[in-house]
């Protein structure tokens, strides 16, 4: 192959290139923070690759173009950074559900007085393990059911409503963003709430009835009533505190076009 030849291939495959890159840009973050593209357990080739995949079909499939006349590396280059900013608030939204199942977990443990130090004291693990649980059980239904599909129905259509290198950073942007991180919490707290309840009154029945009858040692009655009543009313609100995670996560996806369209350059 002569120079002339290689130089026109280098010219006709220079605009698949470009449009690749910056569909990529998108998808990067949203690959490194949502748990269903990957996340933090996934390895890095894993997800470099899950990125590619996508961004080659929206590309080829979607017919997502770059910018005409883009051909300046700096152009190029800020244009990427917007892209990656713009993935980053929402692989944000689409990772709170998720982050909402572990703060749920981590809630129910501090009240029930166990955590994975605790009750498996070898592992050197760090999570709570009710907040494990309920990471893993959203993550696989998320998997197998509807979750997944609309993200990824969601995400395509973020490149419809914001093609590539027109997003704008606006302080609605950031506010919505920020509403969505205080939903997350509040469910949390939600998932929690009927386990406290259980531990404070347990705790206020063993008071009383220390006051009533000052002879009976109930020091260490109050430690197992805790942990295995908690575990007792998780069990049997396992389905309930599934379905609400579920519908916070299937939610994200309508958020996440909203975020699109605060997004929008017009």
């Amino acid at each position: 192959m002569n120079g002339a030849a290689l130089q026109l291939a280098i010219d006709a495959l220079q605009p698949h290139v470009l449009a690749v890159a910056l569909i990529a840009s998108r998808l990067v973050p949203v690959a490194f923070l949502c748990p269903l593209f990957g996340g933090s357990h996934a390895p890095m080739h894993v997800k470099l690759g899950v990125v590619l995949a996508l961004a080659s079909f929206l590309h080829s499939a979607g017919g997502i173009d770059a910018p005409p006349g883009l051909n300046d590396t700096w152009t190029l280059g800020g244009l990427a950074a917007q892209e990656v900013l713009f993935g980053a608030a929402l692989g944000l939204v689409a990772s709170l559900p998720f982050d909402a199942a572990r703060m749920g977990g981590r809630f129910i443990d501090l009240f029930r007085g166990s955590s994975a130090e605790a009750a498996l004291p070898m592992t050197g693990s760090k999570e709570a393990a009710s907040g494990d649980l309920l990471y893993h059980l959203l993550l696989a239904l998320g998997s197998a059911g509807l979750l997944l599909p609309l993200l990824l129905a969601s995400l395509a259509k973020s490149y419809l409503l914001v093609t590539p290198g027109s997003f704008a950073h606006t302080p609605d942007v950031a506010l919505y963003v920020a509403g969505l991180v205080g939903t997350a919490f509040s469910t949390g707290l939600a998932l929690g709430a009927p386990v406290a309840a259980l531990q404070l009154a347990v705790d206020a029945c063993l008071g009383l009835t220390s006051r009533a009858a000052p002879s009976m040692n109930l020091q260490e009655t109050g430690a197992p009533l805790r942990i295995l009543g908690g575990g007792a009313v998780l069990w049997l609100s396992v389905g309930l505190i599934a379905s609400r995670l579920q519908d916070f996560a299937l939610d994200g996806t309508a958020h996440l076009l909203d975020l699109s369209k605060l997004g929008w350059v017009p």
